[in-house]
């Protein structure tokens, strides 16, 4: 059996001297070999069942009748079947045949899309039973259930895959869902973000926490290199020290995720992160640069703001979220949304699709899609932002994304067109992940074909 502990020296590490911090890595590297035998992942249990009843890869094969479909990188198709087999996209066209015994569901008055990715999510932060945000007087258990419920709002709002940044509860979810034991969407998760501050530590130090993250099964690294909007957005992390972090996570493997604001955009461009979060007060030079290097920026513009705005009541008093952290958000809208116009007019620049998801927004991620548009992006971009852009971010390009052979069979449809009508991803309408269905509001009953 997989232990559901890790060792305790992750959390104590940023405290202790470099010795100790070396010595807690190879306490976690003996506890990894020692959960996985030859350095393999552990057995896991046989996937039993999904919420419709059936088995996840099972042999019979479906087809999906098509009256529209954006296939997420900026084609769009008319009277199109698309062939699904063992949860993957066997063959999209007009003139796809299905074996007889098909399941087939019937779209084709609806216009059908990839799952929808969102690449900054936080899983864990929820409106507890009170209805107030951090309640401390839940249980255990009805934390996990709100968790839960969570993971299922962003799947019927089309979500397919959220990268969640992070938190260490996410790990666990995300080995749950791949499972099959809870429903939601696909996710991978930064553990346990790294913090800058004057108690951070020497570069050696960041490097072994880089390491450590590697060893909590983290699939990428979470960087805070400014603070909080709410406490002024100031440097946390100098440029060599975001060298130190993201030139360990290169040699890993792993990407970087950095929340930066003002001189943190360019620094974490310079030391070549993998993506820069939010950017508020970043210049047109910085824009440049990143478009220069590759880096992928995520800018927000719709959702996140605007829900802790209106959502004052059941946030204030947590934290800095208080007038004056309140104030600083609203300061910053206009900045964003500026920032925002400048960015998708940057040659170059790949402009990915994150909401920075907290309690009150999971579920209404496309807000940012249909925000994104209303300041000027094409809508054809916007949506391959949220699909084939961010799947090449998440280096999952052959997997999801797109609407293509041998793809996840990880499709939504609407009931209108999203490219003349934004507000229809409001309804999505069906939803499949791998396959199954979690959602049909819109085909005929399933039929053998």
């Amino acid at each position: 059996m997989k232990r559901t502990g890790r060792p305790l020296c992750t959390r104590a590490a940023m405290y202790l001297p470099i010795l100790a911090v070396l010595s807690c890595l190879l306490s976690a590297k003996a506890w990894a070999q020692e959960d996985s035998p030859a350095g393999q992942a552990p057995e896991q249990t046989p996937y039993t069942a999904p919420l419709d009843g059936r088995v996840r890869g099972q042999v019979q094969p479906e087809l999906i009748e098509a009256g529209t479909v954006i296939d997420g990188k900026g084609n769009v198709l008319h009277n199109t079947r698309i062939l699904l087999e063992k949860g993957r996209i066997v063959s999209v066209g007009p003139t796809v045949s299905a074996p007889r015994d098909a399941v087939v569901y019937d779209l084709s008055h609806a216009t059908v899309l990839p799952g929808l990715i969102d690449v900054h999510v936080h899983i864990t932060y929820n409106f507890g039973v009170t209805g107030r945000y951090d309640d401390t007087r839940e249980t255990p258990e009805q934390r996990d259930l709100i968790y839960e419920r969570s993971l299922w709002e962003m799947l019927m709002g089309g979500f397919t895959t959220v990268q969640s940044v992070g938190a260490p509860e996410d790990a666990t979810l995300r080995d749950f869902v791949e499972r099959g034991w809870i429903p939601g969407p696909r996710i991978l998760t930064a553990y346990e973000p790294i913090f800058g501050s004057p108690q951070v530590g020497s570069d050696d130090v960041l490097r072994a926490k880089t390491i450590l993250l590697q060893y909590e099964h983290a699939d990428l690294v979470k960087i805070f290199a400014s603070q909080s909007i709410r406490d002024g957005a100031g440097e946390t992390l100098t440029l060599d020290q975001l060298q130190a972090i993201c030139g360990e996570a290169r040699k890993l493997g792993m990407r970087t995720l950095v929340h930066a604001y003002r001189g943190s955009v360019r620094n974490a461009t310079l030391a070549g992160c993998t993506e820069v979060e939010h950017g508020t007060y970043a210049t047109q030079d910085d824009l440049n640069l990143m478009a220069e290097k590759g880096t992928y920026f995520d800018p927000q513009v719709g959702l996140v703001i605007q829900n802790y705005l209106s959502h004052i009541p059941q946030f204030n008093g947590a934290g800095n979220l208080n007038a004056q952290g309140f104030e600083y958000m609203r300061r910053a809208l206009s900045v964003n949304e500026k920032l925002f116009q400048d960015a998708i007019h940057t040659p170059g620049l790949k402009v990915v699709m994150g909401t920075d998801a907290v309690a009150g927004a999971h579920g209404r991620q496309v807000e940012e899609i249909i925000a994104r548009i209303g300041l000027g992006q094409s809508p054809m971009d916007a949506l391959i932002s949220a699909t084939s852009l961010n799947a090449e971010s998440l280096r999952m390009s052959n997997e999801i994304g797109s609407i293509a052979p041998g793809q996840q069979a990880d499709i939504i449809a609407v009931d209108g067109d999203p490219l003349t009508d934004p507000a229809t991803l409001r309804n999505i309408a069906f939803v499949m992940k791998g396959g199954v269905v979690y959602k049909d509001m819109i085909s005929a009953a399933a039929a053998t074909h």
